[in-house]
């Protein structure tokens, strides 16, 4: 299993926001050796991260190649997709994905301050916003409230809201960061997408990808 580094940890908070595991099975007629066989329910499986940001799927491929030393692309509509069966063996390992499985890896909920701030930060940049206060989102209330206690543990002092109820939807949940602690939520989380449009140069803030710690 690769090492949890605060590079894995974002990687895994950005796939526990927009990622997902996707199997499939096909049975189809192959030639083998000039004769034709039938390959029965044959399994196919990759882990797929989807994101209208160019940005941040790029700084998520750089991540993926300081873990895994893998030269990701990403696709034409948005999506860069993982088949290495032991990248997604490591990944498995820490959580299931898809919006109502994911959960915070227990090795997070139990290292240190630098890994906790990439989780969030990975989680925030795929499912939060800064637009007026910081918010995250989500369907699943059990992984949510684990980014709350993380959260907590960085000293935030967020408050939890829902469910939300919207008529033909999901309940909803969302965590909500005051404005008093925004600047500093910003400042210490880093965040490479959701960031403010206006006065992120009067914090020393960058729009630009975040760099690659060695």
């Amino acid at each position: 299993m690769a090492e949890l580094t605060p590079q894995f940890a974002e990687i895994l908070g950005l796939l526990c926001a927009e990622g997902c595991h996707a199997v499939s099975y096909c049975t189809y007629l192959e030639v083998d050796r000039g004769r034709p066989r039938l390959r029965r329910n044959k399994k196919s499986e990759t882990i797929q991260l989807y994101n209208k940001d160019e940005k941040l799927l790029l700084h998520y491929t750089s991540l993926l190649n300081v873990v895994f030393s893998y030269p990701a692309r990403v696709s034409r509509n948005g999506k860069v997709n993982i088949g290495a069966k032991h990248m997604m063996r490591a990944i498995l390992n820490h959580t299931p994905l898809g919006c109502d499985k994911w959960k915070v890896p227990l090795a997070v909920r139990r290292a240190n301050k630098e890994i906790k701030l990439a989780f969030v930060r990975g989680y925030f940049d795929g499912d939060g916003t800064s637009s007026s206060t910081v918010r995250f989102f989500s369907i699943n209330k059990d992984g949510l409230l684990g980014v709350f206690s993380l959260l907590t543990d960085l000293r935030f002092k967020p408050t939890f809201q829902g469910p939300i109820i919207k008529k033909n939807r999901r309940p909803s949940y969302i965590i909500q960061i005051s404005r008093k602690e925004r600047e500093r939520f910003l400042n210490e989380i880093k965040p490479v997408s959701k960031l403010p449009a206006r006065g992120l140069a009067m914090r020393g803030l960058s729009s630009g990808p975040r760099p690659l710690d060695p």
